[in-house]
């Protein structure tokens, strides 16, 4: 099998895992939280930046950087995992339905603790002890 072949292979398989778990994860927190905020969908983003921050904290401490592997999670798993497209999606909704301040606080929620949280697993994974 080719090396493109195995990316590709490699992507399809981690994005299927990642979409499953995705619509599994964000229904289990709704049906838990239950509020107007889709919680659900903050959590599956906040959960995939963390995953891939550690990730990409780890890898870049490899020394082959493991491709594949890299491809089935980065790429295949957290981009199907995390979903900016649904995020968006919540937000008009809410917006449309005059909820603007829960709009806004799911804006804000997702773009402060995702960043942090991605920024904190490249910390915890690339062993380095400066701040991004």
């Amino acid at each position: 099998m080719t090396y493109v072949m195995r990316q590709v292979l490699a992507v399809l398989c981690g994005g299927a895992l990642g979409a499953v778990c995705r619509v599994e994860v964000g229904d289990m927190v709704t049906q838990v939280a239950g509020a107007v905020l889709p919680v659900g969908i903050l959590c599956v983003n906040m959960a995939g930046s963390l995953f891939l921050g550690l990730l990409m904290g780890a890898a870049s401490r490899a020394v082959s950087g493991y491709p594949t592997a890299m491809a089935f999670f980065s790429t295949g798993f957290c981009g199907a995992f995390t979903t900016f497209s649904s995020f968006a999606l919540d937000t008009v909704l809410l917006w449309k339905a005059d909820h603007a301040f829960f709009a806004l606080l799911n804006v804000g929620m997702n773009g402060v603790l995702c960043i942090s949280l991605a920024a904190l697993g490249w910390r915890l994974a690339s062993g380095r002890r400066k701040a991004c």
